[in-house]
Formats: structure tokens, C-alpha cells, sequence
């Protein structure tokens, strides 16, 4: 066992536990020729072999490191008995043994628990990546690309959503964020996208695909006002050229727009377009308390454009000093150092985004990206916004 424990790379000292066992063993070794050299006859020192098995059992995965600490201890004692008194030696042992008990049994309480928030968080994770099925790389004439980075171990499993739905319509797409985390939030999500998956196909406009899910959420049994998913619709019409936006208290989509004068290191930089809307409705859950009639608006879309639809974790992102990550400013900077392709802006939006925080995300986060193609059936939209739907 000691041999395992101290089995490291080749040319270092060995891993962590092996560097522990030896730096425990100093003062069983500091004892022994204390006492040898009579300096401390009394024993009083072997009080010392108590406390490393007492620290090994701190954060300690399995109770067989402080077991093995223990045991080295009680190697010592036995190595001191010609040089101490029998009180002394007996009270050392026993208090190695009462330390070295405790510490085994709180290395496997704690790997119990460990394991079973393991278990239900797995569960959880399993349910949401079931939830967000992989979407393909082209629907239609559109590409798409998606990044989803789960936050810090603690809240890792939260109430991000998104999907693409192909219809008679257009192509629909949504991306939303449940108010809070855990399995009520992967609860809430199962909702919102089954509801969406199934209305997208049937209703004519994103302002009724809205209602319909909100309608949903409020059947909920028990539901409180607390629970609500603020959400962003969208529909490209490939036929028309245009993008059709229903904001339910979301974040606004972005549209970059190739061509614009200014350069970067002679990259020529995207024109970067914040979908507004006049008054967005309240989030899914609450849309019967507000006015919804502003929350919709379609504008063209052109060949070439890319439309980007987030989550306030990459927004509300903050790094060290508590600043917000400036996505409008850093996503044409990206874009036109990234290749055309929508998995190479997110890889880059990705990259910068965990470079800004330098931590785990407190949020989840997610962007789903799609880019138009250099040409719609070979007609290009009209440049004139189009009257909301």
C-alpha cells in the first residue's frame, strides 16, 4: 500500500497522498529520537502521533488514507516502548486509535453522501441533455450551431432551453431560461419544449405558440407566481427573407450583418444589430398579467446574415472585477476573426467568454446561432422592415 501511495511521475516526488504519509511521519520520527536521546523521557511528545491521522481524514475520498496514517502512527509507538513509560504509551495508542476510528468514519459518511448527491445530479444532468436533443448542423438553407456550458458544481444543472423546429410556417426556433435550478427547473423545461415542439407545427404565428405554452405552465398543479421562463421565439421565412421575433422578457437576439466599413487588423467587421422589440410581454407563466401586443416584430433578414440567440448567463457573466461580459462588443470582433461556419463564432464566443469570467460560470449559458445562406432561392428580402406579425 505504501509503495501504491507513493507511486508518482517519473522524476517527481511522488503524488500528494505519498508527500502527506512522509510529512505525517516527521514527528513520529521528531518523537522517537527525542525520546531516544532521553530528552524527553516523560512521553509527553507522543501526544503529537495523534494529530496526522486526524488531518488525513479531512477531505479524505475513502477512509483507507487515514486508516494508513493511523497505522503508520501506531509503528512509531511500537518503536518507542524501550525509550517511554507504559501510561504514556498506552494513552498514545489509544488516542491514535479513537482519532484514527473517527477519521475512517467521516472519510465514508462524507463518500456516502458524496455519492448519493452525485447520483441525484447525474440523474438530473441525464434528464436536461435529454431534454436539449443535439440539433443538426443545417435545417433548410439555414446552419446552426449551439454551445451550452453548464454553471459551477453547485447550480451545474439549471433551466436553460432551446430548440428548431422546421415547419410550414418557417423555421422556428426558441431559446429560453427557467428561473431557478435543479430538477423543477429540468421539470419546466420538459414542459416549455414539449409544448413548443408541438404547437410550432400547428399555429400560424409565434405570438400563439407563446400563449399556448404559457397557457400550459399556468396549468402546472400548484403552480406559484415564482415560476416563470423567460423565452425568445424567432422564425426565419427562407421564402421571404425575414425574421420574425416574439420576446417574452428575454434577452434580444442579435443579427450580424456582413459588410460594414470598419476593420480589424484588415477583418472587415460584421454589423452588429440588436433585435428590439416596442415592449416585451411578460415571461411564460405570467403573459395573462401584461399587455403582449408590442412583444412581436419581423425584419429582413440577408443573405448572409446570422442571427444569434442567448441567455442572460453570457450576458450577466462577470470576470474579476465584477464587469458583465460585452457580448455586442465582443461578437463582431469574434465573428470576423472566425471562420464563416456558426460552430467556429461560438468556439471563439466560448473561448472569450470563459477568459472573461477566469471561474466556473454561476449560470448556465447557452447560444444558439443560424446563419442565412449567401442567398435566398437566389431572390434577395427587401431591405424595408416588414410589418409584425
Amino acid at each position: 500500500m505504501l509503495r501504491r501511495l507513493a507511486r508518482g511521475r517519473p522524476g517527481s516526488w511522488g503524488s500528494w497522498p505519498a508527500r502527506w504519509l512522509v510529512l505525517c511521519a516527521i514527528p513520529a520520527l521528531a518523537a522517537l529520537a527525542a525520546l531516544a536521546l532521553n530528552a524527553f523521557g516523560n512521553g509527553q511528545l507522543l501526544a503529537l502521533l495523534a494529530v496526522p491521522p486526524a488531518l488525513a481524514g479531512i477531505g479524505a475520498a475513502t477512509p483507507r488514507r487515514p486508516v494508513a496514517y493511523g497505522g503508520v502512527m501506531l509503528l512509531a509507538i511500537v518503536a518507542v516502548i524501550p525509550f517511554a513509560a507504559a501510561p504514556q504509551l498506552w494513552a498514545a495508542a489509544i488516542s491514535v486509535l479513537v482519532v484514527t476510528a473517527i477519521s475512517a468514519v467521516g472519510a465514508a459518511r462524507s463518500r456516502q453522501e458524496n455519492q448519493k448527491l452525485a447520483d441525484v445530479t447525474s440523474v438530473a444532468e441525464a434528464a436536461q441533455r435529454a431534454l436539449l436533443r443535439p440539433l443538426p448542423s443545417q435545417v433548410g438553407p439555414l446552419e446552426l450551431g449551439v454551445v451550452y456550458l453548464a454553471a459551477a458544481a453547485e447550480a451545474r444543472v439549471g433551466g436553460d432551453l432551446y430548440e428548431v423546429a422546421r415547419t410550414q410556417f418557417g423555421i422556428r426556433l426558441i431559446v429560453g431560461d427557467v428561473r431557478g435550478k435543479g430538477l423543477d427547473a429540468v421539470e419546466i423545461a420538459a414542459d416549455v419544449l414539449g409544448v413548443f415542439r408541438e404547437v410550432a407545427h400547428e399555429v400560424y404565428t409565434l405570438a400563439e405558440v407563446a400563449r399556448r405554452i404559457d397557457a400550459s405552465l399556468a396549468r402546472r398543479p400548484a403552480a406559484p407566481l415564482e415560476e416563470f421562463v423567460t423565452a425568445v421565439l424567432a422564425e426565419i421565412d427562407p421564402s421571404a427573407g425575414s425574421l420574425t421575433i416574439y420576446n417574452c422578457g428575454h434577452p434580444p437576439p442579435i443579427v450580424l450583418t456582413r459588410g460594414s466599413s470598419d476593420s480589424q487588423d484588415g477583418a472587415s467587421l460584421p454589423r452588429v444589430t440588436t433585435v428590439e422589440v416596442a415592449s416585451p410581454a411578460l415571461p411564460l407563466r405570467l403573459m395573462s398579467l401584461g399587455d403582449c401586443s408590442g412583444a412581436g416584430r419581423t425584419v429582413a433578414l440577408r443573405p448572409g446574415d446570422a442571427l444569434l440567440l442567448y441567455t442572460d448567463g453570457v450576458t450577466e457573466a462577470r470576470d474579476s472585477r465584477r464587469e458583465f461580459y460585452p457580448l455586442t462588443d465582443r461578437v463582431a470582433k469574434l465573428a470576423a476573426m472566425a471562420d464563416r461556419s456558426p460552430a467556429g463564432l461560438l468556439d471563439r464566443l466560448r473561448d472569450d467568454l470563459l477568459r472573461h469570467v477566469g471561474a466556473p460560470l454561476d449560470d448556465d449559458a447557452a447560444m444558439l446561432l443560424a446563419q442565412a445562406p449567401a442567398a435566398w432561392n437566389g431572390r434577395a428580402p427587401q431591405p424595408t422592415e416588414a410589418a409584425a406579425r
